[in-house]
């Protein structure tokens, strides 16, 4: 047994590999040749900014091509032990194909395990990273600051329409002051904000008074705001799922954390991270009764193709279940749980029926 699972993993982990080398590097240098422009104009020009940037997507694009590389490796490898009648040898030996599915399973863990690290901790910390490199640039127009985010501290309430750098950054920077009537007596609007030794630095500032005897407004260069809000709060609320930490998510869902988005959304991503790992499962699982299947006149490729395409099903409806979840309509638990249940449920029953045949 231990000699066939090692001959079994290593088919399996040398095909993943390359499968998952060959996808990250194909959509890296798509994501490069098709954004050079953009990443010249946001990080800055010269011989490091291309090879830095690829380096920082690569941990993130490496979680997302890993589930789907998962189905293809292990498609490719059932699927090769099939056409070469290994299958059956395996079963002349007194091994079942559970057992031969059973032998893979550590090496899965080991995918699973990975993918998670990568996903929770690696991907979050490149794209902080990244942001740091970031090139300090003032807000484009001020009609584009009602895209931004709003927020409040004690005194103010505040609009931003860009967030730069880990929210070190700020372009289009307004703060709205209310009076016990919530009457706005105070605007003041500054081009651009930097946070330097614990507070808020604004660039040409506009404040303009209302009062009922006539508007004052007054121009000035630079302007200090001082408020408890702190770079990472700015950054959690421009942030995406993938750049934050099973542990940010779970603060953003407990309103530890300063966050925009209404807390089942940071659920439904949280248990989405949880579940990630139980993916890596679900490729294995659809795998097996598509190279256990026994179709007349069915050829490598058309069985490679059913398996893809069983694939691609289990990937637009888990992110179907996803886009229900951040919007409140169903439960994040079963947003996040369901599509794995479901399709490693009819997988296992599909295997079941065809072994038993």
């Amino acid at each position: 047994m231990g000699v066939s699972g090692r001959y079994l993993s290593r088919i399996f982990l040398q095909r993943l590999a390359l499968i998952v080398f060959g996808f990250a590097l194909m959509a890296l240098l798509f994501d490069v040749l098709n954004n050079a422009d953009a990443i010249e104009k946001r990080y800055g020009e010269g011989i490091l900014v291309i090879p830095r940037y690829m380096l920082f997507r690569l941990p993130e694009i490496t979680a997302l091509v890993i589930p789907f590389a998962t189905l293809l490796a292990a498609l490719l490898t059932l699927l090769g032990l099939a056409q070469q009648n290994e299958v059956l040898a395996f079963k002349a030996a007194g091994m079942s194909f559970y057992r031969m599915l059973l032998l893979m399973m550590p090496a899965t863990a080991l995918v699973a395990l990975a993918h998670l690290a990568i996903a929770d901790q690696v991907t979050p910390w490149a794209k902080k990273r990244l942001a740091r490199h970031e090139l300090e640039r003032p807000g484009d127009d001020q009609r584009n600051q009602a895209r931004g985010v709003w927020l409040r501290d004690p005194a103010y309430i505040v609009n931003v329409a860009n967030v730069q750098r880990e929210g070190r950054s700020l372009g289009n920077v307004t703060l709205l002051r209310r009076d016990s009537s919530a009457n706005v007596v105070e605007r003041i609007h500054a081009r651009s904000a930097q946070y330097r030794q614990g507070q808020w630095k604004l660039d040409q500032v506009v404040m303009q008074t209302i009062d009922p005897l006539g508007p004052r407004t007054v121009h000035v260069p630079e302007w200090t705001w001082r408020s408890p809000l702190r770079p990472a709060d700015f950054f959690n609320l421009a942030a995406t799922a993938n750049q934050f930490t099973a542990r940010e998510l779970l603060q953003l869902r407990t309103g530890v954390a300063v966050g925009t988005r209404p807390s089942y959304t940071y659920d439904t991503w949280l248990q989405r991270r949880i579940a990630s790992p139980a993916v890596i499962f679900v490729m294995l699982l659809l795998a097996a009764p598509v190279a256990q299947a026994r179709v007349r006149m069915s050829s490598l490729g058309a069985r490679l193709a059913a398996g893809v395409a069983l694939g691609f099903l289990f990937f637009i409806t888990d992110g179907v279940a996803q886009a229900l979840g951040e919007s409140g309509a169903i439960v994040p638990l079963i947003a996040a749980w369901a599509p794995p249940v479901v399709f490693a449920s009819v997988a296992g029953s599909i295997l079941l029926r065809i072994e038993g045949v």
